[in-house]
């Protein structure tokens, strides 16, 4: 994943966590409104709009409940963030992501909630979402707790073939300058008769 999907991934999950209960077990019920049904006489008198609005609402997302496709992408990312080690940025994270989502404005929730600036709040996401991406980039079992450097390949193991990759060609080829046309026709085969033909020269000359 890279970091685009991994910010995506945290959007639409907050986007699930929105639509989840406060609490394990709905409260009780104190009131009921029952909502008012309009009748056709009431609608003659409405915009369009308004028409379209009402005959519509029942599909808005806000107010559809979550299927279990959202549930996984929420459960995902609540695993995916644990491969961030620093409290402060999972949380700069995922109130980052609720804040994409329609809840709390991320600016607010960094004075309010943290005591920071919108600029460090933004810093602790990025590297959120960057030590999320590096622990993806890295190999499974091997250095998990070593991040990229700069000086170093992300992918070691198919980077040590450059040098062979580089002088390798296909056999339909052409060679560079003619240097290697005696090779590009080579035949073990050959070279050893070449090697037995003279040897039992060398052995009859004896």
């Amino acid at each position: 994943m890279n970091e685009a999907q991994i910010a995506e991934l945290f959007i639409r999950a907050a986007e699930a966590d929105r639509k989840l209960p406060n609490t394990a077990k709905p409260a009780a019920m104190k009131a009921m409104n029952v909502g008012y049904v309009h009748d056709r006489a009431d609608m003659n008198q409405w915009f369009e709009e308004d028409k379209k609005a009402a005959n519509w609402a029942w599909l808005d997302p806000k107010n559809l409940r979550n299927t279990t496709n959202d549930m996984g992408i929420w459960a995902a990312a609540m695993e995916v963030i644990k491969l961030c080690p620093s409290e402060t940025q999972r949380r700069a994270l995922w109130a980052w992501a609720r804040s994409e989502a329609g809840g709390k404005a991320f600016a607010k929730w960094c004075k309010s909630e943290e005591g920071i600036s919108r600029q460090l709040g933004n810093y602790r996401k990025d590297t959120a979402i960057l030590q999320i991406a590096r622990a993806f980039d890295r190999k499974p079992l091997q250095h998990n707790e070593n991040t990229d450097e700069a000086d170093f390949t992300n992918h070691p193991e198919i980077e040590d073939k450059r040098s062979i990759i580089g002088v390798w060609r296909p056999e339909e080829s052409k060679p560079v300058c003619g240097f290697d046309g005696a090779l590009q026709d080579f035949s073990w085969a050959e070279a050893q008769n070449a090697r037995r033909r003279e040897r039992e020269a060398r052995r009859k000359a004896a």
